[in-house]
Protein backbone atom coordinates (compact mmCIF):
# COMPACT_ATOMS: atom_id res chain seq x y z
CA UNK A 1 0.00 0.00 0.00
CA UNK A 2 2.80 2.12 0.79
CA UNK A 3 3.80 1.89 -3.26
CA UNK A 4 0.51 2.51 -4.23
CA UNK A 5 0.54 5.63 -1.73
CA UNK A 6 3.65 6.85 -3.22
CA UNK A 7 2.37 6.86 -7.08
CA UNK A 8 -0.69 8.58 -6.00
CA UNK A 9 1.04 11.47 -4.53
CA UNK A 10 3.19 11.76 -7.54
CA UNK A 11 0.22 11.73 -9.66
CA UNK A 12 -0.96 14.62 -7.63
CA UNK A 13 1.98 16.74 -7.96
CA UNK A 14 2.08 16.04 -11.34
CA UNK A 15 -1.24 17.10 -11.93
CA UNK A 16 -1.09 20.30 -9.38
CA UNK A 17 -0.82 23.10 -12.00
CA UNK A 18 -4.09 21.51 -13.66
CA UNK A 19 -5.52 21.48 -10.00
CA UNK A 20 -4.81 24.89 -9.38
CA UNK A 21 -6.04 26.31 -12.71
CA UNK A 22 -9.37 24.40 -11.71
CA UNK A 23 -9.14 26.12 -8.41
CA UNK A 24 -9.05 29.56 -10.17
CA UNK A 25 -11.64 28.98 -12.77
CA UNK A 26 -14.33 28.63 -9.74
CA UNK A 27 -13.13 31.87 -8.29
CA UNK A 28 -16.27 34.21 -8.29
CA UNK A 29 -16.09 38.03 -7.88
CA UNK A 30 -15.94 39.04 -4.00
CA UNK A 31 -15.05 43.08 -3.41
CA UNK A 32 -12.05 44.01 -1.94
CA UNK A 33 -10.94 39.53 -1.48
CA UNK A 34 -7.86 38.05 -1.78
CA UNK A 35 -10.16 34.93 -3.78
CA UNK A 36 -11.99 37.60 -6.47
CA UNK A 37 -11.76 36.49 -10.04
CA UNK A 38 -10.76 40.45 -10.39
CA UNK A 39 -7.72 40.53 -7.31
CA UNK A 40 -4.61 42.19 -8.82
CA UNK A 41 -2.26 40.15 -10.91
CA UNK A 42 0.20 40.62 -8.32
CA UNK A 43 -2.09 38.91 -5.82
CA UNK A 44 -2.79 36.11 -8.19
CA UNK A 45 0.54 35.15 -9.05
CA UNK A 46 0.88 34.99 -4.89
CA UNK A 47 -2.62 32.61 -4.67
CA UNK A 48 -0.97 30.38 -7.25
CA UNK A 49 2.22 29.69 -5.64
CA UNK A 50 0.48 29.38 -2.39
CA UNK A 51 -2.22 27.24 -3.86
CA UNK A 52 0.12 24.85 -5.42
CA UNK A 53 2.39 24.49 -2.26
CA UNK A 54 -1.18 24.16 -0.43
CA UNK A 55 -1.08 20.95 -2.92
CA UNK A 56 1.72 19.19 -2.10
CA UNK A 57 0.99 19.64 1.42
CA UNK A 58 -2.33 17.82 1.51
CA UNK A 59 -0.80 15.20 -0.80
CA UNK A 60 2.23 14.54 1.61
CA UNK A 61 -0.60 13.22 4.09
CA UNK A 62 -0.82 9.94 1.76
CA UNK A 63 3.13 9.43 2.45
CA UNK A 64 3.76 6.97 4.62
CA UNK A 65 6.59 9.21 6.22
CA UNK A 66 4.09 11.56 8.30
CA UNK A 67 6.89 13.72 9.54
CA UNK A 68 7.15 15.23 6.09
CA UNK A 69 3.32 15.68 6.29
CA UNK A 70 3.44 17.79 9.51
CA UNK A 71 6.43 19.97 8.70
CA UNK A 72 5.12 20.90 5.29
CA UNK A 73 1.18 21.96 7.27
CA UNK A 74 3.87 24.08 9.93
CA UNK A 75 5.07 25.82 6.84
CA UNK A 76 1.94 25.69 4.85
CA UNK A 77 0.22 27.35 7.69
CA UNK A 78 2.63 30.13 8.88
CA UNK A 79 2.66 31.49 5.34
CA UNK A 80 -0.96 31.41 4.36
CA UNK A 81 -2.12 32.75 7.98
CA UNK A 82 0.35 35.78 8.26
CA UNK A 83 -0.86 36.44 3.99
CA UNK A 84 -4.76 36.01 5.27
CA UNK A 85 -4.40 37.96 7.67
CA UNK A 86 -2.51 40.56 6.02
CA UNK A 87 -5.46 40.97 3.83
CA UNK A 88 -7.66 41.20 6.34
CA UNK A 89 -9.59 37.59 5.04
CA UNK A 90 -12.60 36.42 6.98
CA UNK A 91 -11.70 32.85 7.91
CA UNK A 92 -15.20 31.45 6.63
CA UNK A 93 -13.58 32.84 2.73
CA UNK A 94 -10.73 30.99 3.39
CA UNK A 95 -12.58 27.91 4.82
CA UNK A 96 -14.85 28.22 1.68
CA UNK A 97 -11.61 28.14 -0.31
CA UNK A 98 -10.27 25.51 0.94
CA UNK A 99 -13.53 23.60 0.62
CA UNK A 100 -13.13 23.80 -2.79
CA UNK A 101 -9.69 22.46 -2.96
CA UNK A 102 -10.63 19.37 -1.29
CA UNK A 103 -13.51 18.40 -3.52
CA UNK A 104 -10.82 19.39 -7.09
CA UNK A 105 -8.22 17.36 -5.59
CA UNK A 106 -10.39 14.18 -4.71
CA UNK A 107 -11.76 13.90 -8.25
CA UNK A 108 -7.95 14.00 -9.45
CA UNK A 109 -8.04 10.56 -7.29
CA UNK A 110 -11.21 8.97 -7.72
CA UNK A 111 -9.87 9.49 -11.91
CA UNK A 112 -6.67 7.75 -10.72
CA UNK A 113 -7.91 4.92 -8.74
CA UNK A 114 -10.33 4.30 -12.32
CA UNK A 115 -7.05 4.16 -14.57
CA UNK A 116 -5.58 1.60 -12.55
CA UNK A 117 -7.52 -1.43 -12.41
CA UNK A 118 -4.98 -3.26 -9.23
CA UNK A 119 -6.36 -0.41 -7.25
CA UNK A 120 -8.87 -2.23 -5.28
CA UNK A 121 -12.15 -0.58 -3.25
CA UNK A 122 -10.07 -1.64 0.02
CA UNK A 123 -7.65 1.19 -1.65
CA UNK A 124 -10.59 3.79 -2.40
CA UNK A 125 -11.75 3.44 1.34
CA UNK A 126 -8.44 3.47 3.25
CA UNK A 127 -7.39 6.76 1.02
CA UNK A 128 -10.88 8.39 1.70
CA UNK A 129 -9.97 8.48 5.08
CA UNK A 130 -6.53 9.96 4.85
CA UNK A 131 -7.14 11.99 2.50
CA UNK A 132 -10.26 13.42 4.86
CA UNK A 133 -8.57 13.17 8.57
CA UNK A 134 -5.50 15.19 6.15
CA UNK A 135 -7.55 17.67 5.55
CA UNK A 136 -9.00 18.22 9.00
CA UNK A 137 -5.97 17.98 10.60
CA UNK A 138 -4.79 21.24 8.32
CA UNK A 139 -8.26 23.01 8.81
CA UNK A 140 -7.52 22.64 12.76
CA UNK A 141 -4.45 23.67 12.61
CA UNK A 142 -4.64 27.22 10.46
CA UNK A 143 -8.06 27.77 12.07
CA UNK A 144 -5.62 27.68 16.04
CA UNK A 145 -3.17 29.40 14.31
CA UNK A 146 -5.28 32.28 12.72
CA UNK A 147 -7.22 32.70 16.12
CA UNK A 148 -3.70 33.31 18.14
CA UNK A 149 -2.22 35.84 15.59
CA UNK A 150 -6.23 37.81 15.17
CA UNK A 151 -6.43 37.76 19.20
CA UNK A 152 -2.33 39.02 19.26
CA UNK A 153 -3.33 42.04 16.55
CA UNK A 154 -6.62 42.95 18.58
CA UNK A 155 -4.27 43.00 21.40
CA UNK A 156 -1.54 45.36 20.03
CA UNK A 157 -3.95 47.68 18.49
CA UNK A 158 -6.44 47.71 21.94
CA UNK A 159 -2.91 48.43 23.20
CA UNK A 160 -2.39 51.50 20.87
CA UNK A 161 -5.92 52.82 21.73
CA UNK A 162 -5.44 52.82 25.45
CA UNK A 163 -2.24 53.97 24.57
CA UNK A 164 -3.75 57.38 22.66
CA UNK A 165 -6.94 57.39 24.95
CA UNK A 166 -5.01 57.18 28.29
CA UNK A 167 -1.86 59.04 27.86
CA UNK A 168 -0.16 59.06 31.33
CA UNK A 169 2.65 62.23 30.61
CA UNK A 170 5.35 62.68 32.71
CA UNK A 171 5.96 65.95 33.63
CA UNK A 172 9.50 66.04 36.16
CA UNK A 173 10.43 62.99 37.92
CA UNK A 174 7.66 61.28 39.61
CA UNK A 175 4.66 63.24 38.71
CA UNK A 176 3.01 63.28 35.35
CA UNK A 177 -0.87 64.28 33.74
CA UNK A 178 -3.56 61.84 32.92
CA UNK A 179 -5.43 63.99 30.07
CA UNK A 180 -8.93 62.74 29.65
CA UNK A 181 -11.10 63.86 26.61
CA UNK A 182 -14.27 63.28 25.11
CA UNK A 183 -16.96 61.04 26.47
CA UNK A 184 -15.79 58.47 29.12
CA UNK A 185 -18.30 55.38 28.55
CA UNK A 186 -18.26 52.26 30.46
CA UNK A 187 -16.06 50.94 27.79
CA UNK A 188 -13.52 53.20 28.68
CA UNK A 189 -13.97 53.18 32.63
CA UNK A 190 -13.72 49.69 32.86
CA UNK A 191 -10.16 50.55 30.80
CA UNK A 192 -9.15 53.04 33.03
CA UNK A 193 -8.70 50.84 35.78
CA UNK A 194 -6.83 48.53 34.23
CA UNK A 195 -4.41 50.74 31.95
CA UNK A 196 -3.51 53.90 34.51
CA UNK A 197 -2.26 52.07 37.29
CA UNK A 198 0.04 49.08 34.91
CA UNK A 199 1.55 52.53 33.23
CA UNK A 200 2.15 54.72 36.49
CA UNK A 201 3.86 51.63 37.84
CA UNK A 202 5.47 51.33 34.40
CA UNK A 203 7.01 54.79 34.38
CA UNK A 204 7.77 55.23 38.44
CA UNK A 205 4.62 57.88 38.87
CA UNK A 206 4.37 59.24 41.97
CA UNK A 207 2.10 61.79 41.51
CA UNK A 208 -0.94 61.70 39.24
CA UNK A 209 -3.18 64.76 37.99
CA UNK A 210 -5.81 63.86 36.73
CA UNK A 211 -7.34 66.11 34.44
CA UNK A 212 -10.72 66.37 32.93
CA UNK A 213 -10.46 69.98 31.05
CA UNK A 214 -11.39 67.80 27.62
CA UNK A 215 -14.37 65.30 29.42
CA UNK A 216 -17.87 66.32 28.27
CA UNK A 217 -19.75 64.41 31.02
CA UNK A 218 -19.29 62.64 34.01
CA UNK A 219 -21.82 60.13 35.38
CA UNK A 220 -22.72 58.03 38.51
CA UNK A 221 -21.07 54.83 37.06
CA UNK A 222 -17.77 57.01 35.70
CA UNK A 223 -17.08 58.73 38.58
CA UNK A 224 -17.31 55.76 40.77
CA UNK A 225 -14.69 54.77 38.13
CA UNK A 226 -12.20 57.79 38.93
CA UNK A 227 -13.01 56.98 42.83
CA UNK A 228 -11.88 52.83 42.09
CA UNK A 229 -9.08 54.41 40.33
CA UNK A 230 -7.81 57.36 42.78
CA UNK A 231 -7.73 54.13 45.37
CA UNK A 232 -5.86 52.19 43.23
CA UNK A 233 -3.20 54.12 42.92
CA UNK A 234 -3.35 54.71 46.28
CA UNK A 235 -2.65 51.67 47.26
CA UNK A 236 0.59 51.66 44.87
CA UNK A 237 2.13 54.54 46.38
CA UNK A 238 0.78 57.15 44.28
CA UNK A 239 -1.04 59.75 45.37
CA UNK A 240 -3.94 61.11 42.65
CA UNK A 241 -5.53 64.12 42.34
CA UNK A 242 -7.98 65.52 39.99
CA UNK A 243 -8.01 69.20 37.45
CA UNK A 244 -10.26 70.66 35.26
CA UNK A 245 -13.81 70.05 36.99
CA UNK A 246 -15.93 72.58 35.35
CA UNK A 247 -19.04 73.95 36.78
CA UNK A 248 -20.98 72.27 34.98
CA UNK A 249 -19.68 68.97 35.58
CA UNK A 250 -19.25 69.61 39.19
CA UNK A 251 -23.35 70.63 39.80
CA UNK A 252 -23.97 67.57 37.15
CA UNK A 253 -22.42 65.90 40.10
CA UNK A 254 -24.24 67.44 43.06
CA UNK A 255 -27.52 67.12 41.44
CA UNK A 256 -26.78 63.14 41.12
CA UNK A 257 -25.56 62.79 44.28
CA UNK A 258 -21.87 62.38 43.68
CA UNK A 259 -19.55 63.77 46.22
CA UNK A 260 -15.88 64.59 45.40
CA UNK A 261 -14.94 65.89 48.86
CA UNK A 262 -12.67 63.08 49.75
CA UNK A 263 -10.91 63.55 46.26
CA UNK A 264 -7.98 66.86 45.95
CA UNK A 265 -9.59 68.64 43.36
CA UNK A 266 -8.13 71.23 41.69
CA UNK A 267 -9.89 73.89 38.80
CA UNK A 268 -7.31 73.78 36.10
CA UNK A 269 -4.21 72.07 35.43
CA UNK A 270 -1.48 74.35 35.96
CA UNK A 271 -2.78 75.16 39.70
CA UNK A 272 -3.02 71.36 40.76
CA UNK A 273 0.81 71.06 39.22
CA UNK A 274 1.33 74.03 41.45
CA UNK A 275 0.28 72.26 44.06
CA UNK A 276 3.10 69.36 43.55
CA UNK A 277 5.49 71.65 42.73
CA UNK A 278 5.26 72.08 39.40
CA UNK A 279 5.92 75.67 38.57
CA UNK A 280 6.96 77.46 35.61
CA UNK A 281 10.87 78.90 35.38
CA UNK A 282 11.27 82.28 36.00
CA UNK A 283 12.86 83.83 32.90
Amino acid sequence: MSEQNQRLFEYILENSASISEEWLRQRSNIKGSIYSKDADASVEKKLREQHRYTIETIASGFLEDQEIFKQRMMKWTTEVVNSRIKFDTPIYEIVEALSKTRKIIWTYVKTYSLIHSSITKEDILSWSEVYHTTFDKLINEFSEQYYKITRQKISLQQELIDETSFPVIPIVDHIAVLPLVGLIDEIKGDSIIEVVPKRCAEKHIRHLVIDLSGVNYVDTYIAHKFFDLINILQLLGIHAIMSGVSPDMAQTAVNVGISFNKIETFGHLKQALSSLGVKKKEE
